[in-house]
């Protein structure tokens, strides 16, 4: 199915990602349309899957106190080993495949510096990778996911 997605689809999308429990209602009024063509227009959004689901946005008590992201060059071949056993690890919230200097990024939480420490010291331990770098993000200036 061709997804196409217009201006009204885009404004939709945008207060989705700021409130995804809006009424129908409300979004109909914010996008000057009636009930009925918001909800026909979020079934074809769903079922194109450009909209895949909808999810909780933790409040800054709930999030980790630290997050860093964890550069990795791996030795050759290794890539399924290393991200097999990067999914092992709690801490570890996602897994990116780069290109360039480095061949993943690993994003990993914790709660305190001790428990970064300790992640960071496991990761670095694997066998597959080569070498790692890792910065502490220190504040997030925007996030448009």
């Amino acid at each position: 199915m061709k997804r196409h997605i217009d201006e009204i689809d885009r404004r939709l999308i945008t207060r989705l990602q700021e409130n995804a429990r809006l009424p129908t209602a409300a979004l109909a009024r914010e996008v000057s349309l009636s009930r009925s063509a918001v909800q026909e227009r979020m079934e074809r959004l769903e079922k194109s899957e450009i909209i895949k689901g909808y999810t909780v946005q933790l409040g800054d008590l709930a999030k980790p106190v630290l997050l860093a992201e964890v550069m990795i060059q791996l030795e050759q071949k290794q890539s399924a080993g290393v991200v097999g056993a990067l999914q092992k690890i709690p801490h570890c919230i996602r897994c990116l495949a780069v290109s360039g200097e480095y061949d993943l990024i690993a994003e990993v939480a914790a709660d305190t510096p001790e428990e970064l420490d300790s992640v960071l010291d496991r990761i670095g331990g694997m066998p597959g990778i080569k070498r790692t770098s890792s910065s502490i993000i220190l504040s997030t200036k925007f996030d448009r996911r």
